[in-house]
């Protein structure tokens, strides 16, 4: 009697035990939906079969329609290069044109033709130039390469256009780190590497020293393509599984990161940076469900929705303020839908 008895409190102390470890482990639900999201533990993946090059080809085929319509609307109503509008259609196009598709040659060359006169426009912000010798890395642009270099800061940094920084929700912090990162692979893209590439990265060194936190998808994005071509292969597949990592169930990613909304513009900056890892199998399930959650959001006139809201911080809210909204809407369309169609494009073998 007595050892059913001891094996008795021996249970019960064993069960008061676990329900108090429960207890404490248990984490209260957060009111806001993006506080839990950003909490909530990492999940496996389950494996997912990728699209055909067929319906790759389809989703492209379509976006690139749209990247054209809006970008030579964009040339007759504007006179300017727009800080993504003629790199990113120049950019996606020779892309498209290096897998195949059909890409109307005398156009093209009439588009190059009016962005390269408009090249050394600094409205736009240096990330236009900086964007254009990315999108023509065969092409020497010794006109942008020295615009950038004199534009270096004495700190060694680079001032970002407005709407990068004091325009977005990202913090001036994350908008200059990303601009530091992106100029100078823009010096070191024209092969071989502008010469004004050696002087800008010495004197870039010390603000690349400082520990920061990246606030957006696009800046782990670029830190991502200067630690391949500037550091280690360690700290590119460190930045790499920190990317997969953060992938939102649906299978884009947020462009804020740990928002709790898949975002076109990161999804598609992602998959144009995730492709080189495609033998990893975590990277290449990463990289099918993005294409799925891009090919399955498209609209029918080749565009995706986008939320600007959650990535611009000016108060466009209000009836006297729906033209501010609808513009800043359709330059966000265009710059989301031509990384998407970039990102794609990157599952697409060159011919």
């Amino acid at each position: 009697m007595n050892e059913i008895r001891n094996l008795t409190c021996m249970l019960v102390l064993m069960w008061g035990s676990v329900s108090v470890c429960h207890a404490d482990d248990k984490t209260p639900a957060a009111a806001n939906p993006a506080e839990a999201a950003r909490h909530a533990p990492a999940k496996t993946a389950e494996p997912v079969k990728p699209p055909s090059e067929a319906e790759l080809r389809a989703g492209i085929t379509k976006s690139l329609g749209f990247i054209e319509r809006e970008g030579v609307e964009w040339m007759a109503a504007k006179n300017c290069n727009g800080c993504h509008h003629m790199p990113e259609m120049l950019w996606s196009h020779r892309e498209a044109q290096r897998r195949g598709f059909a890409v109307d040659a005398k156009k093209y060359e009439e588009w190059l033709a009016w962005a390269v006169e408009r090249a050394t426009d600094k409205r736009p912000g240096l990330e236009e130039a900086a964007l254009l010798i990315l999108a023509l890395p065969e092409r020497s642009a010794p006109e942008l390469t020295k615009l950038i270099a004199a534009e270096q800061k004495p700190d060694g940094s680079w001032s970002p256009a407005g709407q990068f920084s004091g325009m977005q929700k990202r913090g001036a912090g994350d908008a200059q780190a990303n601009a530091l990162r992106l100029h100078l692979i823009a010096l070191a893209t024209p092969q071989p590497a502008a010469p004004e590439t050696a002087a800008v990265q010495t004197k870039a060194a010390p603000v690349l020293q400082k520990k920061d936190t990246p606030t957006t998808m696009e800046s782990l994005v670029f830190r991502t393509l200067y630690a391949r071509r500037f550091g280690k292969p360690e700290e590119a597949q460190t930045l790499i599984k920190d990317i997969v990592k953060r992938q939102r169930g649906d299978g884009g990613w947020s462009y804020i990161i740990g928002e709790n909304m898949s975002d076109v513009l990161a999804t598609g900056q992602v998959l144009y940076v995730l492709q080189e890892n495609a033998a990893d199998p975590s990277a290449a399930n990463a990289i099918a469900r993005a294409q799925h959650w891009l090919l399955q959001t498209q609209r029918a006139d080749g565009s995706w929705p986008i939320d600007i809201t959650h990535i611009s911080q000016v108060d466009r809210s209000g009836p006297a303020k729906a033209k501010s909204f609808k513009d800043a809407t359709g330059i966000y369309t265009y710059w989301g839908c031509s990384w998407a169609a970039l990102g794609l494009l990157q599952g697409v073998p060159v011919k």
